[in-house]
């Protein structure tokens, strides 16, 4: 009987040590599934680039940059427009399917003030009112197979 009440407190110390690396185990296993299965925030970019007040900028800056962008080269711009395109790189995220559903999904997400007014399997546009009360034109398309197009312009 002394036995078991010298061994009691080790065994307990022994689960508890055993319970925490199985949970911190779990948690880290868990945050690397998220940020892997997770497709890449493009509201940022996209508020900085609606939100400048020259395009011709945005080229050198990487808060305009587009996930899934390889280059900067794949952006023009000028007084009055930005036009990139690139290759979607991301997966479905169980909901949307098309990489240009998908993305209108997250125009629309991303500004408080937006007017969705076409929506085609090739083409989506939308007229954001920014803070100042300027109305900026973005539209997304296809331009092949899950290669998008985004034109904003003013």
């Amino acid at each position: 009987m002394s036995f078991d009440r010298r061994s009691y407190p080790l065994t307990r110390r022994l689960a508890l040590a055993v319970g925490a690396a199985l949970l911190l185990t779990s948690a880290a296993h868990a945050a690397q599934t998220t940020q892997t299965d997770e497709p890449a925030d493009v509201c940022p970019a996209l508020r900085h680039i609606v939100d400048t007040s020259d395009f011709k900028r945005l080229q050198a800056q990487p808060a305009a940059r587009l996930p899934g962008l390889s280059d900067a080269d794949d952006c023009r711009a000028s007084q009055h427009a930005y036009d990139c395109h690139w290759r979607a790189h991301w997966q479905a995220d169980g909901v949307v399917t098309d990489p240009l559903e998908e993305f209108g999904a997250d125009i629309a997400a991303c500004f408080p003030n937006v007017v969705h007014d076409l929506n085609t399997p090739t083409r989506q546009h939308f007229i954001v009112t920014t803070a100042t009360a300027r109305r900026v034109s973005v539209t997304a398309s296809v331009q092949g197979q899950n290669e998008l197009r985004l034109r904003v312009t003013r």
